[in-house]
This record gives structure tokens, sequence and C-alpha cells, in this order.
């Protein structure tokens, strides 16, 4: 039987992740958006993973690795507390769940245009969905600010942190007021990467729902 509950989760919170809140910036050099991500080219980095209740109690972690390459590969990889690999590629999300044994595989269709995966892979239109400023603290470090255009999807605003260059931090906020935060180390960009980090190793026995087809 298919336990979709788990994956369906997980592929909200990592795919549908979109929007941020420009209610305002400040003075000092800013961070252009479209242009810092057009100079990624492939990232690789270690991230935690927190999710927070309205009252910002912390009620879930998570740990693991990410890495993306240009033009359509992201694989996030979490280790704590089990093992589970989403890796988007060839325009198909799969997730592999070892808890549930079991990979599941659904087409990277237009609702994800908006989503963070599209902004991190391609940022051409990213102006089509969101309204963009930028805040600076100093001088190496950079939040930049998205609100969706559409009030369509998961979640209503997103920070991201950019500091000497590096990307670090990524928080989102939905309309309850529960918010996620994705903290990146260990950042390397634009180093060489294999196609096959972006491949599920199947175990013998996993159950495959591939509804691409």
């Amino acid at each position: 039987m298919l336990k979709l509950k788990e994956c369906g989760c997980i592929v909200a919170i990592l795919i549908s992740l979109l929007a941020f809140n420009l209610s305002y910036s400040t003075e000092g050099p800013s961070l252009n958006i479209n242009e810092y991500l057009n100079e990624i080219h492939s990232l690789q980095a270690s991230f935690k993973q927190s999710i927070y209740s309205p009252a910002n109690d912390v009620i879930d972690y998570t740990e693991g690795s990410f890495l993306l390459k240009k033009p359509g590969n992201i694989m996030w990889q979490f280790t704590v507390p089990s093992l589970k690999r989403i890796i988007v590629r060839n325009q198909k999300i799969s997730t592999y769940d070892a808890n549930l044994n079991q990979v599941v595989i659904v087409p990277f269709s237009d609702r994800y245009q908006s989503s963070l995966a599209n902004i991190l892979l391609k940022n051409d239109s990213l102006m089509s969905y969101y309204q963009i400023s930028s805040e600076t603290s100093n001088n190496n470090i950079y939040s930049v600010f998205l609100v969706q255009k559409e009030s369509n999807n998961l979640f209503t605003k997103m920070k991201i942190t950019v500091v000497e260059m590096l990307l670090t931090e990524i928080k989102l906020w939905d309309a309850s007021g529960q918010s996620i935060a994705i903290v990146f180390d260990d950042v390397i960009l634009n180093a060489p990467l294999s196609d096959s980090s972006f491949e599920i190793p199947v175990p013998k026995g996993t159950d495959v729902f591939d509804q691409t087809s």
C-alpha cells in the first residue's frame, strides 16, 4: 500500500517553498538576487533544518547534505533522524524513504515553477512570481526578502541570508505563523559535481511508485 503521507509532507516543505516579506528595505549596498543565483552553477553544503511553531517552539529537527547542479539537479539527503533523499532531476521529483522502504516519483510540474527548487535552479522568471527587496546588516551579510505575488502556495514569505557571498540560511513562514529555518554550513560553490550524485540507489526489495508514466 502506498505510504505517501510522510513523503508528501517532505515534498511540500522542500519543494513548495516560496515567498517572502517585502515590507521594507534599508540603506546601503544591496544584493541582486538574480545575479547572485545566476552565478551559482553548482553548490554543495551540509544543512540543519528546524521547524518552529507559531510560538517559536522547535517541533521538528533534521539535518543532512544538499547538492545542486544546474541546469536541473537538486538533492536533499537527510541523515538525522532517519535516512531520506529528495532528488529533482530530469523534470521529476524522486523521494526515497528508508523507514517506509519506498521510492515515490512524481513529475516536476508547472505547480513548482515558483518553488524554492526553481528559484535555485532557474531564476530567469523570478520577477514574474515575486517582489524582491534586500536588507544588509553590514558589508558582508545580506538578507534578501521575497514576497510571492500570488497567494496560492504553502508559504507566505521567505528570507535568504548570504554571508560573504555564500548561501547561509533560508527561512520560510506559512499563514499560520509556523516557520522553517534551513541553515547551510561548509558551503562550496561551483565545484565539479557528477550526474551520478543525483541518482537514488534503490536497495533490493524497495517499493517503487512511479507516477510520471
